[in-house]
Formats: structure tokens, sequence, C-alpha cells
């Protein structure tokens, strides 16, 4: 059961480094067993294990949980991107963190679907049956809403691969969608009027967005929809590990092992929905955030336009980290507040999460060899080349090799006429 009570005051850790890796030693010591069980077994880093994790803990909390800060409420909202190449085994650790989520909306479709037919048969009297469901995939702008709008605690938009849903985005209407995530990211209410549609007022929404990508497909979509010049792009995570050769382990998860992490979800998701609870910082925990909160205002103040809206998150997203974090290490130590402890391990794993985004975003500001330059550069030194051959080669068509040669040909002139009129 979930205790709020007993305050626990933790020591001040270290300052920071500069370089940082995934604090897994400061995750709670249970959480660390089972990161540690899955990263062997799956022979997968265990940074995507611990994200992984902490994300079906959110997803599971939802509202029901919540941290005051000033002036603000932090719900343990997260958007997570998993950055890798396919074949990692990336997908494999959100598919274990989601699996227990999985099965309550089966279970609960169930008693949905029950419900709906003896609505239906009794005329359609009073209320229609809503399914209360914690994972949305597949799903239009107008079905997400509307889900938003039924659901009390919120709801996690979980696709394996977030190319489909930025693919989405604009595809059924062209009225301000980016919008309206970034009203959800502060949830923020906001309203929905479409045409012949029936207004929808989704009131402070909660909604996760977790997913994997590959590096390839992520560059078109930091250039799609305007996603990063209107800050939506600043406010994912990013969790971009170095992925070692697979090791084939014949080993499985020792089930007692990862059946802490399903008690802890099925004790979170078994809060009554009418009952919420909100936390406070404590002082130490106040103090250590101070301090952050004014290292990222020292970088934002100094940055562009990209990486100052990428420290001005940093600042609301360390705070709801850190309940996550606070929310994990309940089955060690039950505290009324968010401890320092908690806020040191996700400002930490804030530092890593910039990290891969900045990793990323040099990998792909590194200047390329573009294709044009090297057939040209093939036909400035074999006029004569195949063309056919070339086509082949680089996987275009006839015409655009053609094309390219006579821009060699005519450039050739044109240095030649400069050439003879110089000599002259």
């Amino acid at each position: 059961m979930i205790d709020f009570q007993q305050n626990i005051k933790i020591p001040e850790n270290a300052e920071l480094n500069s370089e940082v890796s995934f604090p897994i030693d400061l995750l709670p010591f249970w959480l660390q067993d089972v990161i540690n069980e899955c990263s062997t077994s799956y022979g997968t880093p265990p940074e995507l294990w611990a994200s992984a994790f902490l994300c079906g803990i959110s997803a599971a909390t939802g509202k029901k949980v919540s941290l005051k800060n000033r002036n603000y409420i932090n719900y343990p909202q997260l958007w997570l991107m998993v950055v890798g190449q396919s074949g990692t085994g990336k997908s494999d650790p959100l598919r274990v963190a989601f699996s227990p989520l999985k099965k309550i909306d089966e279970e609960s479709y169930i008693n949905y679907r029950s419900e709906y037919k003896e609505w239906e048969a009794c005329g359609k009297e009073g209320a229609q049956p809503r399914w209360k469901q914690c994972l949305i995939n597949d799903t239009t702008p107008e079905a997400l809403y509307s889900a938003l709008q039924h659901s009390d605690t919120g709801l996690t938009l979980y696709r394996d691969e977030l190319s489909g849903f930025f693919d989405d985005i604009g595809r059924y209407n062209r009225s301000g969608e980016i919008g309206h995530y970034l009203s959800i990211f502060s949830n923020e209410t906001f309203s929905v009027n479409r045409k012949n549609d029936t207004p929808l007022l989704i009131k402070k929404p909660f909604l996760n967005i977790v997913g994997t990508v590959q590096p390839g497909v992520l560059e078109g979509i930091f250039q799609k929809n305007n996603a990063e010049t209107s800050g939506f792009m600043q406010r994912f995570l990013f969790l971009f590990p170095e992925f070692p050769e697979r090791k084939y382990n014949p080993q499985e998860v020792n089930p007692d092992v990862i059946q802490m992490y399903n008690n802890l979800i099925n004790s979170i998701l078994n809060l009554n929905e009418d009952t919420t609870f909100e936390t406070t910082l404590s002082p130490d925990a106040e103090e250590r955030y101070k301090e952050y909160y004014s290292q990222c205002e020292r970088k934002r103040m100094q940055a562009d336009d990209f990486w100052a809206s990428v420290f001005s998150k940093a600042e609301i997203q360390v705070l709801r980290l850190a309940l996550t974090v606070k929310l994990a290490r309940l089955p060690e130590k039950k505290s009324a507040f968010v401890e320092v402890e908690d806020v040191e391990c996700a400002v930490e794993m804030m530092e890593y999460f910039i990290q891969s985004l900045r990793k990323f975003k040099e990998t792909i500001s590194e200047p390329r060899i573009k294709t044009s330059d090297l057939i040209r550069e093939i036909f400035m030194e074999n006029p004569q080349a195949n063309q056919s051959e070339v086509a082949r080669m680089f996987g275009v068509s006839q015409q655009y090799v053609n094309k390219m040669a006579k821009s060699v040909r005519l450039h050739g002139l044109v240095v030649g006429e400069k050439t003879r009129n110089a000599m002259l």
C-alpha cells in the first residue's frame, strides 16, 4: 500500500561532473536488481531498462500523484524517445515495462464491451460506457482528444516506432495539432471545435508519449511540421545509448525479480481514482533543485533558441523525473516528500538525456558528401563513364545521372572560356 506519511532525511550528494552516465546506482535497490537482471538476460544497456520501468510507473500513476513546487503542479508525465538502429533490441524494455498495463487494458476492455452491450440492450439509456484504458497506440487526433477527455487519470501513447506518430501529425487536418501537444505537455486545459463535431473540452490533460525511433528517421522528424522551431522536439527526453554487440544468453529473466516491478504497478493502479496525493520537495531537495534551476538558467541565457528551449524544459522535466523516482522508491522508503536523493537522481538523468540529444544533433550536423557531388566527381575524372552503371551504383535514375554529366560538361566549357579570356 502506498504511504506518504514518513519523512526520511537524506544527505545531499556531491556536485555533478560535467560528464555523467545514467545514474543506475541512485535508483532504488530493488529496481537496480530488476534492471540488472533484464539487462543481462537481453544483452541491452541498463539505461534502456531503467527508463522503460520509470515510464511504466509514470503510466500507472497518471494524475493520481502530483508534486507541488511554488506556483506549479507537476505530474510524473514523461515524453521519452529511445534512439537506436534496427535490431539493437531497443524495443524489448518498453514491451516488458508496459506488459502489466496491457493486461489491465485487456481485462478492462472485456468489461467495457459487456457494459456497452448491456447499455445497447437497454435502449442506450443513461451515460454511454467508456473504456478506461492506460495505453493508446494508433489513433487519430480526434480519437486521442476524446480519450483524454474521458480519462480521469491520463493516458500513455506508446508506439514501438514513433515515426508513425510523427507521420500522422497534420495527416488528418491542418488545424494546430502541434499547438495542442504543447498544451498537453504543460497539462493546460484546451478545447477542440470541429465543424459537424461535438466540441471537446480537455481539462488538465495527462499524456505520456513513449516509443523508439531510428537515427536516420529522427533526422527527418526534426525537420518536419515545424517540430524543432516550435519547441515540440525540445520537450522530449532523448535516450541515445551505445549498443554493444549482443551475446546470446540462454538465461531467462527470473520471474520473481520482474514480479517486484509488477507488484508496484498493481499497487499504484489499485489506488482509488477519486483520491489524489500531493507531495512537495523536502528542504534539502528544494535546495538541490534551486541549484539545478540556476544552472539551467545560466545555460539558457547563453544558448541559441533551440538549446535555450531545451534548458527551460529541463527545469520542468527534472521535477517530473524526481516524482517518478520517488514513486519507484516506495517499496523501500515511504516519505511524505520528494527527497534530495530523488532530485539528485533526476538531475543526473536529465543531464544524460541532454547529452544524448547533443550527441544526436552532432551526428546530423556533420558535413555529408552529396550524391550529386559524387556523380559529378566521376564524370570530371572520366567524362565517358557509363551512365547506366553510375545510375545503378547510386540507385538513381539515368536521367538524373545524365543531368549531372551535362552540368560537368557545361562547367568545363565555362572554365575553358574564362581561361581563354584571361590569356587575351
